[in-house]
């Protein structure tokens, strides 16, 4: 009677080389898969920016002018403080209050308008910016630094809350590490979305057409 022929089992050693080879492998794509990642959520980030722009142009249709620049009693979020409220008053153009968080912040999306607060906004606004000036920084992500804090705002009659990029802290504006990794999104006049470093956001703001006697170049920025 034949016996039977047992397989060769693996050894420990053999075991340990196999593991060894995934955790390699492992560690050379999982970091390039999270780039991927990440740069699937900056351009729908982009998308959402374009989205905002075009409703904020559909407002301007309706009402001559941005909302920050239209009285409350009109209908607009002059003199508001806070971002969110702009966003409210445009809800009737933007399909959810998801459009107005980045797939890449930490903070948590609004799941219904009523519920939208600061804390559900990843953009700022860029309230010193007028109707056809197709320049103009409109939205871009929060995660824009460098301006001068704290100041007024004449165009969207508010104070003491705005961020301002003159001529000398321009140099300084740069995009930080809290959503995209030292990199930004910001949306402007014409109605384009663009992904931008900190240099390209310097220029978009000296090609701004903001008033030459008043070259302030405010945001709002939800805090």
């Amino acid at each position: 009677m034949r016996r039977p022929r047992w397989r060769k089992a693996f050894t420990l050693i053999e075991l340990l080389v196999v593991i060894a080879i995934i955790a390699i492998l492992a560690a050379l794509l999982l970091p390039a898969l999270a780039r991927a990642k990440e740069k699937g959520r900056r351009i729908m980030c982009a998308s959402n920016l374009k989205q905002i722009t075009l409703a904020m142009h559909i407002f301007v249709t309706d009402h001559d002018l941005f909302p920050w620049r239209l009285p409350i009693a009109e209908g607009g979020s002059q003199r508001k403080t806070n971002v969110y409220n702009t966003f409210l008053v445009m809800s009737n153009d933007l399909v959810t209050p998801k459009i107005v968080a980045c797939p890449s912040d930490k903070w948590k999306a609004a799941e219904e308008w009523p519920r939208l607060r600061e804390t559900n906004v990843s953009y700022f606004l860029g309230i010193e910016s007028k109707e056809g000036r197709p320049g103009a920084p409109l939205v871009g992500d929060r995660n824009l630094e460098g301006g001068r804090p704290k100041r007024d705002c004449p165009v969207a009659l508010v104070t003491k809350v705005a961020d301002e990029f003159t001529a000398s802290y321009i140099p300084r504006a740069r995009w930080t590490n809290t959503i995209h990794v030292n990199v930004g999104n910001v949306s402007i006049g014409d109605a384009s979305a663009h992904l931008v470093t900190s240099k390209k956001m310097q220029e978009i703001f000296w090609t701004s057409g903001d008033d030459k006697t008043a070259f302030n170049n405010h945001i709002l920025r939800p805090r």
